[in-house]
């Protein structure tokens, strides 16, 4: 019997799946130089405090290029729950940039915010707009991680590191589009027709399934 995953936990397999389809993805969209991202046991507990409260990490492109490639660095910043929804609000400071070294850029936030300004030009194709994969970024890329308390916890409390890396991981999965049939032949952009309208409003099953369905025992 397979071992319990804990909570937030990957399944070995679908890991290294995700690390896989990422690899993949270097030789299509991703054209940045990766170096290491860590979070430190120093870090993490000055940024939870003592409401335990979570941690968003900023994805960002250093000032200076490594040859022809920029190279990604990421920030992290202590976020609280705003309210009673999902809404969780950063504070300014404390800011650190999780480099092999945690280093406190409260000091310097203009530096972050550049920093992070330039990661999104090049997620939105603003940058090397000539490369063939520069549009589809904004689709694949996000602009930031929101890290789950438990999954911090666990590795930083319950199993005492004192490092933990940050690495990347892509998951790929089939959505629908919805189109109209005409003279019995389905026309969406593909066939040439750019005036076609095509539709998505579905939720993906899992995670939105019904339980109880037959169809889904």
């Amino acid at each position: 019997m397979a071992n319990k995953l804990k909570r937030d936990q990957l399944p070995a397999e679908k890991a290294k799946n995700w690390k896989k389809n990422f690899k993949e993805e270097t030789e299509k969209t991703f054209n940045l130089k990766l170096t290491p991202i860590i979070l430190q046991k120093e870090t993490y507990k000055s940024l939870i405090g003592e409401n335990e409260n979570r941690v968003r990490v900023y994805l960002g492109l250093e000032p200076e290029k490594d040859g022809d490639k920029y190279v990604l660095c990421a920030y992290a910043v202590s976020s609280f729950l705003l309210g009673s929804g999902d809404v969780y609000a950063d504070y300014e400071t404390p800011v650190y940039k999780l480099s092999d070294v945690n280093k406190d850029f409260s000091d310097k936030t203009d530096t972050v915010i550049e920093s992070i300004r330039l990661y999104r030009k090049w997620r939105d194709g603003e940058i090397d707009q000539e490369d063939a994969g520069a549009a589809f970024r904004q689709y694949i890329y996000p602009n930031a991680y929101l890290l789950t308390k438990f999954e911090l916890h666990e590795l930083f409390n319950s199993q005492n590191n004192e490092r933990i890396k940050i690495e990347f991981g892509i998951q790929k999965t089939m959505d629908v589009m919805i189109s109209a049939v005409v003279d019995q032949t389905i026309k969406s952009a593909d066939d040439g027709d750019e005036g076609a309208e095509e539709f998505n409003n579905t939720g993906l099953c899992p995670p939105y399934c019904d339980e109880r369905s037959i169809y889904n025992s």
